[in-house]
């Protein structure tokens, strides 16, 4: 016999062990975050299960970071009875549709899709790649070739991008749109890397950027990245990340990771082409989502 409850800070810290270690604060401050909901299973009043989501800042949808059932009671509908459970919270808190996106190709990844399928979820699809390397990226010929700039280019840290630019652009995206809508860098500077989140000059105008974050100590992700149309096929993208990679090295930071979403063909292709030689894994994550009705 399982129980199912809502997750209080009081119980909390039990169940750390059932979530991602960059879930845990959120889930010992679940009563200060009231964005966060976890419904956890128990047996014989000790955690074998445990389901972790984040309703987003519109109140309207939430997105699920974790699901785990302890090994000795999966196969037994306990995954199921979590997933249909939190819907239920959700819908209860104004919710009207969650989401998750996972890691293809896990062990775990045809459990997972098997579970979504029996509680009516949409059915999967590919929504990124996922880029780990180290210093050795650097190596590669491409980045070498585009490691210098001509005189009418420079590059600046994004910190010290002006109010002069930044308006700048917002004026002539405005009037006719130039950069995509998921790779806008405004909407990335919260706690972004100083140390080498950079800026494209051309021409005194800003034409591209480079916009990351620390993921952990001894790793930055490069989260944002986009040169002017126009320029793209010059290779000028290869000299903001050669750039940062070799500060990054200097402060003997060497891993890195970043996303390429699949709606971004050149760069996906780019990718497959070029980097696949110089990476330490190249992965894919899924999505799925539900309407709650």
């Amino acid at each position: 016999m399982y129980l199912l409850n809502t997750l209080e800070k009081s119980a909390a810290t039990h169940c750390e062990s059932l979530t991602f270690p960059n879930f845990r604060d959120s889930l010992r401050n679940i009563d200060s975050e009231q964005s966060i909901v976890a419904i956890s299973a128990s047996h014989q009043e000790q955690p074998v299960g445990l389901v972790l989501a984040k309703i987003c800042e519109d109140n309207q949808s939430a997105e699920v970071l974790s699901i785990f059932v302890k090994v000795s009671y999966r196969n037994t509908g306990l995954g199921t009875s979590l997933l249909k459970r939190l819907e239920q919270e959700l819908q209860t808190r104004g919710c009207k549709k969650v989401e998750i996106v996972y890691m293809a190709g896990q062990p775990t990844t045809a459990v997972l899709e098997h579970l979504l399928q029996k509680c009516h979820w949409e059915l999967p699809q590919s929504r990124m790649l996922v880029c780990r390397g180290d210093n050795k990226v650097l190596e590669a010929e491409w980045v070498k070739k585009y490691s210098h700039l001509p005189s009418e280019y420079s590059i600046f840290p994004w910190e010290e991008i002006t109010e002069q630019e930044r308006q700048a652009m917002k004026k002539q995206q405005e009037i006719q749109p130039w950069i995509p809508e998921d790779l806008i860098p405004f909407q990335y500077e919260n706690n972004f890397e100083p140390l080498n989140s950079l800026g494209l000059r051309y021409k005194e105008q800003v034409v591209g950027w480079v916009i990351n974050h620390r993921f952990s100590s001894d790793t930055i992700r490069y989260t944002c990245s986009f040169v002017r149309k126009d320029l793209q096929k010059m290779g000028r993208i290869i000299s903001l990340y050669a750039e940062a990679g070799k500060r990054q090295c200097q402060a003997n930071i060497f891993k890195c990771i970043w996303t390429v979403p699949l709606q971004h063909q050149g760069m996906v292709n780019f990718v497959k082409r070029y980097w696949i030689p110089y990476l330490n894994s190249l992965k894919e994550t899924r999505g799925s989502c539900k309407v709650l009705i």
